[in-house]
C-alpha cells in the first residue's frame, strides 16, 4: 500500500504547474484592454493539463488561476476582490467555462475511465 500513488503525485504537480504559470502569466505587464483575454487564453493550458491527469485538475486548475489572476494581475494587486467589471466577468467566464468543460469532456481520472 502506497502512502502517496505516483498518479496523485503527477496531479499535484499538475496543479502547481497552473498555479505557477498563472502566477508568471500575471507578472507580465498586459495592456488593460488585453488582461481582460489572458484568461481565456490561459483556460487552454488548464483543459491540457486537465485532458493529461483528468477532470479534477481541470476543475481545480481553473479554480487556482482565477485566484491567482484575481489576486496578482487585476486591480487592487494583493487582494482577492477585483474592481473592474470586466475583469470580474472574465474571471467568472473563465470559472465557468473551465468547470464545465473540465466536468463535461475530461476524463475523471488520468486513465480516462468514465462512470
Amino acid at each position: 500500500m502506497k502512502i502517496f500513488p505516483l498518479d496523485r503525485l503527477g496531479r499535484v504537480l499538475a496543479l502547481v504547474v497552473c498555479g505557477l504559470a498563472a502566477w508568471g502569466v500575471s507578472l507580465v505587464q498586459w495592456r488593460a484592454s488585453w488582461r481582460v483575454f489572458v484568461p481565456f487564453v490561459f483556460l487552454l493550458l488548464v483543459l491540457l493539463l486537465g485532458a493529461l491527469y483528468g477532470r479534477t485538475v481541470g476543475i481545480l486548475g481553473s479554480i487556482i488561476a482565477a485566484l491567482v489572476f484575481a489576486h496578482s494581475m487585476y486591480e487592487p494587486v494583493g487582494s482577492l476582490y477585483v474592481d473592474q467589471q470586466a475583469a470580474r466577468s472574465s474571471l467568472a467566464w473563465m470559472l465557468l467555462a473551465g468547470v464545465s468543460l473540465s466536468y463535461l469532456l475530461l476524463p475523471s481520472s488520468s486513465h480516462g475511465h468514465r462512470h
